[in-house]
């Protein structure tokens, strides 16, 4: 985790072959301080970090509530017989308000732990919890090289969710293809309509094949599909599966992405958060960013 004024940024890897950063901005915070003039960074343990701020069991994406008995006169226990909107991801309490876990962050200093207090409701309990930090270990953290990209476009989060869901669930990779405008699709498994539109505008698609079959999505340069779309070579470059399944997580509450690709298959894919209403468009509400490098030996036809 590493802090300065602006707001602070959380990364982790995976298997030394992928990294993740979330942004976080000052400006989703009621009051953000910090002193120093330099960024300070320590480690601390995610999934302790994730299990505090999910302690009462109302931090988004949490576990199904807990039914409420008897009447509604009875002493119950913190969230029982509260039911979750499925549509933003908030708690409703018994009479139909919306129900979030305040929290305040604290950090003294180099040495200290990071102090977590969580505050279930106005008159709910409160939880303080403390982190050992660490001194940063070294990640594969590859700045992306944007002189040497070979592919850039901005596409609406919906779309690539969709394909991500829709994977089979047997696949080992997942195969990203690129082609510029007046590039000629020659893939068998598009029709020649389908064909000369995706060559006329230019092109992403995303390739899957498990053991019952493969999927294919294709999506043309169009104004209702990408904002943004730079090409100047066709490219095809596969990654892990399991690497991209993360995504998915992270694109479900999300406005667009921006995925770039290296010549050497380096993919950078950036998610961003939506605005909130009367936000000013030069803030953000965070931005999700994943790094990971193609596999070798790739033997997908063009």
């Amino acid at each position: 985790m590493t802090i300065s004024g602006a707001g602070f940024e959380v990364t982790v890897e995976e298997a030394r072959s992928m990294c993740a950063t979330a942004w976080v901005p000052a400006n989703l915070f009621t009051d953000f301080t910090f002193t120093d003039e330099d960024p300070a960074c320590f480690e601390i343990s995610l999934d302790a970090l994730l299990q505090c701020l999910n302690i009462f069991g109302n931090a988004g994406g949490g576990a199904g509530v807990v039914p409420a008995i008897g009447s509604g006169k009875k002493r119950r226990w913190a969230g029982e017989g509260e039911e979750r909107d499925d549509d933003d991801g908030a708690w409703r309490g018994a009479k139909g308000r919306e129900r979030r876990t305040g929290m305040r962050l604290t950090w003294l200093g180099t040495g200290f732990p990071l102090s977590i207090l969580l505050r279930d409701d106005a008159k709910g309990p409160v939880t303080n919890c403390e982190l050992f930090t660490l001194e940063p270990e070294d990640l594969v953290n590859q700045p992306f090289d944007e002189t040497n990209r070979s592919v850039y476009l901005i596409m609406k989060s919906a779309w690539f969710r969709d394909a991500l869901l829709d994977l089979p669930p047997s696949c080992q990779r997942v195969t990203f293809r690129a082609r510029p405008q007046g590039e000629p699709v020659t893939d068998s498994r598009t029709t020649s309509v389908r064909a000369r539109k995706l060559a006329d505008s230019g092109s992403f698609s995303i390739f899957a094949e498990g053991d019952f079959g493969t999927v294919q999505f294709d999506y043309p340069y169009d104004a209702q599909v990408m904002d943004a779309f730079e090409c100047d070579e066709a490219v095809t470059f596969s990654y892990h599966a399991s690497h991209v399944a993360l995504l998915g997580r992270a694109v479900q509450h999300s406005a667009k992405i921006c995925l770039q690709i290296e010549t050497t298959g380096f993919l950078s894919v950036q998610v961003m958060m939506p605005l909130s209403e009367n936000q000013p468009p030069e803030l953000n509400n965070g931005i999700l960013d994943f790094k990971m490098n193609a596999l070798e030996d790739d033997d997908d036809d063009e």
